[in-house]
């Protein structure tokens, strides 16, 4: 983890605080706190979680003396952050998530396939609000609204198949914000792949299956399969049997 960050490789979701946990509870408290300050600006790291999660690495680190300083600036970060956040859209954003994350398990809980159709008027309503908000204040990313918020927005775009124009928009806009360190690199290639299937073209990243019947989710056409998980990695995916093995078990179905 270490090397990827070294590297510039972005991390898979939580990522970031993984490696701050894992060096802490290894004992190496000095590369521990060289890391966050590294990673504060970058507002990757989940300063909440940082300063409360309780697990062995961290608790370690706040116990250790050098910890208050660091909690000074991990709040002076804290601070900077949400006097630069949109804080209304910040809670419409996530709002808009929570609705749209019900509407998903319901249908995932109900088997899928007609159950889908149960989704369809809250991405749309999702869709249409989002349109406005991004025709008036540009797309929502980290520095406006924060990480969990930026993804709900992402979110809301990635369940707009009703629309593959305003996705592929959407994508533009994330690739700008990704290349400045303002949206999520991963987002950006879950995204990628729907707009790329949608226009008939193979997916980037191998991240879209679909039902092949029979209890079966198959990947859909992928560019070189041989060069795959090399693209996913530099992206922050986790490698192609990993993602499947997760979906496996979240819709309880065979995937290959």
């Amino acid at each position: 983890m270490s090397d990827l960050h070294r590297q510039g490789i972005p991390f898979p979701e939580g990522g970031e605080l993984l490696l701050v946990e894992c060096t802490a509870a290894a004992g190496d408290h000095a590369a521990a706190f060289g890391f966050i300050d590294a990673l504060l600006a970058s507002g990757r790291l989940p300063l909440d979680d940082l300063r409360t999660k309780e697990r062995p690495g961290l608790d370690a680190l706040r116990a250790d003396p050098a910890w208050p300083a660091v909690l000074k600036r991990v709040m002076a970060e804290e601070k900077k952050h949400d006097a630069l956040r949109d804080a209304p859209l910040r809670q419409a954003l996530l709002a808009r998530e929570a609705k749209d994350q019900a509407a998903q398990h319901a249908a995932i809980a109900a088997g899928g396939g007609d159950a889908w159709r149960q989704t369809t008027p809250v991405s749309e309503a999702n869709a249409t609000w989002l349109k406005a908000v991004i025709a008036e204040k540009g797309w929502p990313g980290m520095a406006r609204v924060g990480r969990d918020s930026a993804k709900a927005a992402w979110l809301i775009v990635q369940h707009a198949d009703h629309d593959p124009a305003f996705q592929a928009q959407a994508l533009a806009l994330m690739q700008k914000a990704s290349e400045a360190g303002d949206a999520d690199p991963a987002d950006m290639a879950l995204l990628t792949d729907r707009v790329l299937l949608a226009q008939g073209k193979p997916q980037r990243y191998g991240t879209q299956f679909a039902d092949a019947g029979h209890g079966v989710m198959e990947l859909r056409p992928t560019e070189d399969l041989t060069t795959l998980d090399a693209r996913r990695r530099a992206v922050g995916l986790q490698p192609l049997d990993a993602y499947k093995a997760m979906l496996a078990e979240m819709y309880g179905k065979q995937v290959k």
